[in-house]
């Protein structure tokens, strides 16, 4: 038998497979981190979106004036959880309006929670139902989507208002080796449209761009790499190759024998 025309083909599929293969340069995060140390954090706040839950709390210096103003949320074994709070809480419509007692329909949609505080406040005062009024909103099922090539892939609640990226890739338990770190890919509806971001963790630049902190309904997408999209993901990384690759070598042998 001719062993150069057995091993061939087992040659180049190697030399394919390794073409396939993830670089350094390709894997390390923020590769050019220092850079970009000491640069000024910009922070934005997150608008009210159709279909989140709100918790609003209203005060007053008489507590019984403001009660009216309050959904009464039930409790279990004497604490209130957050299911239960999102099951009392004020569901945001389609046209961004939610109904509290007493005033009944206010728009919140497209607002910031401060923003919304704000606007019912006046609204307290403007109508004559009270007259110093303490007002917080806040966002109950803050959560984001995770797919493709991270460990924990799923739907991740979070509880502040917005959590950087590399937050939320921590928290899908970071992404796996044949992930494509260079284009990492951020989708977000916001007032009715969907736009699509773009992002290289290889370098730091992205980080300043208050755009790239997750917020509310964000969906991120990680591709694997050509490896594994090649092989239809029965193979992960390069120790699969070489196994491969020497249980071919293993049987040519034998049959050599």
């Amino acid at each position: 038998m001719n062993m150069k025309k057995i091993l061939l083909p087992i040659f180049l599929l190697l030399l394919l497979m390794f073409q396939s293969c993830t670089t350094k340069k390709e894997m390390l995060y923020l590769q050019d981190l220092d850079s970009y140390a000491n640069s000024t954090l910009v922070y934005t706040s997150t608008k009210i979106q159709p279909n989140d839950i709100l918790k609003i709390d209203v005060g007053d210096l008489n507590p019984v004036v403001a009660a009216p103003f309050n959904m009464n949320v039930g409790t279990t074994n004497g604490q209130t959880s957050v299911e239960m709070m999102k099951l009392s809480g004020y569901l945001v419509t389609p046209q961004g309006n939610i109904m509290m007692p007493i005033l009944n329909e206010v728009k919140v949609g497209g607002l910031t929670p401060t923003n919304a505080e704000q606007k019912i406040k006046e609204r307290l005062i403007g109508e004559g139902y009270l007259v110093n009024p303490t007002v917080q909103v806040r966002v109950l099922n803050n959560k984001f989507t995770i797919l493709g090539e991270v460990n924990s892939p799923g739907v991740i609640p979070f509880s502040e208002e917005s959590i950087s990226l590399l937050d939320a890739i921590g928290l899908a338990k970071d992404l796996t080796y044949s992930a494509v770190r260079t284009d990492i890919k951020l989708i977000r509806e916001v007032d009715g449209k969907r736009l699509v971001f773009h992002i290289d963790l290889t370098t730091a630049s992205w980080m300043n761009n208050p755009n790239f902190r997750i917020r509310q309904n964000d969906v991120i997408v990680v591709e694997p790499n050509k490896l594994k999209a090649n092989s239809g993901g029965l193979i992960k990384d390069p120790i699969q190759v070489l196994g491969i690759t020497a249980s071919l070598l293993a049987v040519v042998l034998l049959i050599a024998q």
